[in-house]
């Protein structure tokens, strides 16, 4: 394993020297992306959940909680990462496990199922290229087959969230959320960089929607906007569950910092992918 990853770490860093240019304009429009839309959208999502994570610890949605099969107590943390989008949800779940009021492994089990496409995006961004009723769809379908996936995944917890006293004051949620948007950003900004070679150097020797599907699985937002008219609803759908591979790194970043792995997370996220682009071709 030691050895992969120095193989992998001595191409990337060759890739990097050698075409320095590529790598330098990827960063660039990463850290563009995160200014203009990251941070103005989720910078806010981040102190509002680090302050309302304690008090939605006394929400209770009994048929909610049993259906993802989370701790009791936990469903406040869903909703926000439903209606935040990602990676609001990942951020609720790491910041329970610091205070100690969610298990590791609850937590764990979560990270996938609270990490959602917003609507922020969905509604704001996917009408320039699906129909309204589409955009709808594709939201509803995206929460189903997430309820789906989780009432079929294994290690369903029927524990209740712990009582927590932890007060969260306005400068600790602003201290808290900047180190995860500051986490973010640097996910964010290595999977631009590793997109931006790709599409440079891989890209063009592949079938046209092989580059398509690549780079949506990298980084959402470019694959969306990449799409072909043939198979669009069904391109959208794959990306929108999946999350892409930026978004993986950006939970991963801030489940790191809470001890949490991404094994079961990156599994998730795979099959929620195959079930919502297999329920939009049915």
């Amino acid at each position: 394993m030691r050895k992969r990853t120095a193989a992998a770490c001595i191409f990337a860093g060759a890739a990097l020297i050698l075409d320095s240019r590529c790598a330098a304009l990827a960063a660039r429009e990463s850290l563009e992306l995160c200014a203009r839309t990251l941070v103005p959208n989720l910078f806010p999502l981040f102190v509002v959940s680090a302050m309302l994570v304690p008090g939605l610890r006394g929400l209770r949605v009994p048929l909610l909680s049993r259906l993802l099969g989370i701790p009791s107590g936990s469903e406040g943390i869903w909703l926000l990462g439903l209606c935040g989008g990602f990676p609001v949800g990942a951020a609720c779940a790491a910041q329970a496990v610091q205070s100690g009021s969610l298990s590791k492994p609850d937590a764990q089990r979560m990270l996938g199922l609270c990490s959602l496409c917003g609507p922020a995006f969905l509604f704001g961004v996917l009408p320039q290229f699906l129909t309204m009723p589409e955009v709808l769809a594709l939201f509803v379908l995206q929460m189903e087959t997430s309820l789906i996936l989780a009432a079929f995944w294994p290690g369903a917890s029927g524990e209740s969230l712990s009582p927590s006293s932890e007060t969260v004051t306005l400068p600790e949620a602003v201290r808290r959320a900047v180190d995860s948007m500051l986490s973010v950003c640097a996910w964010v900004t290595l999977a631009g960089v590793a997109a931006g070679l790709l599409r440079r150097w891989l890209f063009p020797l592949l079938p046209e929607h092989a580059g398509v599907v690549l780079t949506g699985l990298l980084e959402l937002t470019n694959g969306i906007f990449a799409l072909p008219e043939e198979n669009r609803f069904l391109l959208c759908t794959l990306f929108v569950c999946f999350g892409g591979i930026s978004v993986l790194l950006q939970i991963g970043g801030l489940a790191g910092g809470a001890g949490l792995g991404m094994k079961t997370c990156i599994l998730q996220k795979s099959f929620h992918a195959a079930l919502g682009a297999a329920a939009a071709a049915a």
